[in-house]
């Protein structure tokens, strides 16, 4: 299966390094050549994927580029605040089950708006952003600051994919992560 790597992925461990490895080429300003006419043709029957990427709706996280993939490496699911409803676990269920994506990363970034206003329990709000917000409430209680908060919702999140039965079944590696806009970086919390 064509990957970004001269080598196929073919576990969590292999996903991860190749995660870190596309990443340290972004933040290096050194892109690997992607998304050609051939990249696209070999991936209209089929998609393996190697890691499941759950990040937030910002216009700024985009994972396919801050982790320097081609089409066909990363299954992606996005909503404000990187949060997992049911139908983001029914994904990730559907891309480790069916697909065999070894690897799940939540993704924080800093400055998360969602996160903020979570932390700032704003009311008035429209009634689904206040759906949102609600839904990030409980993963944020008790921190200290916002910084704190956006690691602690993350967290959070990996605990709850963690508890899928499907996931487990699967033996998929979760992990959460931080992505700096300032840096570039992704950084991977143990």
């Amino acid at each position: 299966m064509r990957n970004s790597q001269v080598t196929p992925v073919t576990d969590a461990k292999m996903a991860l390094e190749a995660l870190k490895a596309g990443n340290k080429r972004f933040v290096d300003g050194t892109p690997s050549p992607k998304n050609d006419n051939a990249d696209r043709t070999e991936t209209i029957g089929t998609q393996k994927p190697y890691a499941i990427i759950l990040t937030c709706a910002d216009s700024r996280t985009a994972p396919e580029i801050f982790f320097d993939t081609k089409i066909g490496d990363l299954f992606v699911l996005r909503n404000a605040g990187n949060f997992a409803t049911d139908v983001e676990l029914g994904s990730m269920e559907f891309a480790t089950a069916v697909l065999g994506a070894p690897l799940i990363v939540v993704v924080g970034h800093t400055n998360c708006g969602a996160v903020f206003a979570a932390f700032d329990d704003p009311t008035g709000l429209p009634e689904k952003l206040q759906i949102v917000i609600n839904n990030l409430k409980p993963g944020i209680a008790g921190t200290a600051d916002k910084d704190a908060a956006t690691k602690a919702n993350t967290e959070a999140v990996v605990k709850t994919i963690k508890a899928n039965p499907v996931i487990q079944a699967q033996n998929a590696m979760v992990v959460g992560a931080y992505y700096d806009f300032n840096t570039g970086e992704v950084k991977f919390y143990d």
